[in-house]
């Protein structure tokens, strides 16, 4: 049962009052969630401002080409990206130790940059740890990848998998059954395909008394809240509790886009503020 089958049809279509009710259900849930999950901003985990923000000296037109200076700019925003993921992988979660035998499962791995990341990132360890083995998922081929050097030397501790996430069993892959800890992380994730993530790690957690490990660390850097899905979402029984079923969930998810819209019909800087902030809480939940 994934509960009431109402339909939302747009915010616009909702009196204040009906959305001012959802907005009290989702501050409830987060305030029960809060003491469960820890929730720190990037600057409380140790990032700077010039972690969010590429170097825009790199695209200074009277050294670059304008072509060369936006592949720089993208090659430089990817690696913002991904030193922030892995720095609060590596920092928070395992102090820069590594277990031994780990396998590292990057979901939605397209072109494969933060698998090379790792890898770049584990070599320069003062104890890189051994049996370290890497297995990249997404649906789609992609041409230019940043691990085709890897894969056209047949490396055995190298695996790419072409496979529809909300299809995909964790622990039935063969260097996951093997691997004595495992990672499952991703650095962009839209919207139901970390909830299929978490669902395909589910499994293995309930198996754990037969053996079968299940991952010592998930790293997710969530987007596009909006097209979250309420038959995808892992965690339903939690927010039925507070009154939120399908047609809540739907107006949550588009009040979330509220925190990176530019709102420019507004009635002041305070309803701004109060948006954005009602948008980082629904993104939360």
């Amino acid at each position: 049962e994934t509960g009431s089958k109402d339909e939302f049809i747009s915010l616009k279509h909702l009196t204040q009052e009906a959305i001012e009710d959802v907005i009290n259900k989702a501050d409830k849930a987060l305030e029960f969630l809060k003491p469960l999950v820890e929730i720190v901003e990037g600057k409380e985990m140790g990032f700077s401002d010039s972690c969010a923000t590429p170097n825009l000296e790199m695209a200074n037109p009277e050294t670059n080409s304008q072509k060369t200076s936006k592949r720089a700019l993208r090659k430089r925003k990817h690696e913002v990206q991904q030193n922030a993921i892995l720095g609060c992988l590596f920092d928070r979660s395992y102090c820069d130790s590594v277990p031994q035998n780990t396998c590292f499962v990057e979901m939605g791995a397209a072109k494969g940059g933060l698998s090379i990341a790792t890898r770049k990132r584990l070599k320069a360890l003062a104890n890189p740890p051994t049996g370290i083995s890497h297995v990249l998922i997404d649906r789609s081929s992609f041409k230019y990848r940043d691990d085709r050097q890897i894969t056209s030397t047949n490396d055995k501790t190298w695996e790419r998998i072409k496979i529809d996430i909300r299809d995909l069993v964790l622990h039935k892959i063969g260097k996951v059954a093997e691997a004595s800890n495992i990672v499952v992380y991703s650095k962009h994730l839209c919207g139901a395909a970390t909830c299929y993530t978490i669902r395909s790690c589910l499994p293995a957690m309930k198996l754990r008394k037969e053996g079968i490990r299940f991952p010592g660390a998930i790293a997710i850097a969530l987007c596009c809240h909006h097209v979250c899905d309420w038959d995808a979402y892992p965690n339903r029984e939690v927010l039925k509790q507070f009154g939120i079923m399908r047609k809540e969930f739907d107006i949550i998810r588009h009040l979330s886009s509220w925190a990176i819209c530019g709102f420019s019909d507004h009635s002041g800087l305070l309803a701004l503020l109060k948006k954005r902030k009602l948008a980082r809480n629904a993104r939360k939940c």
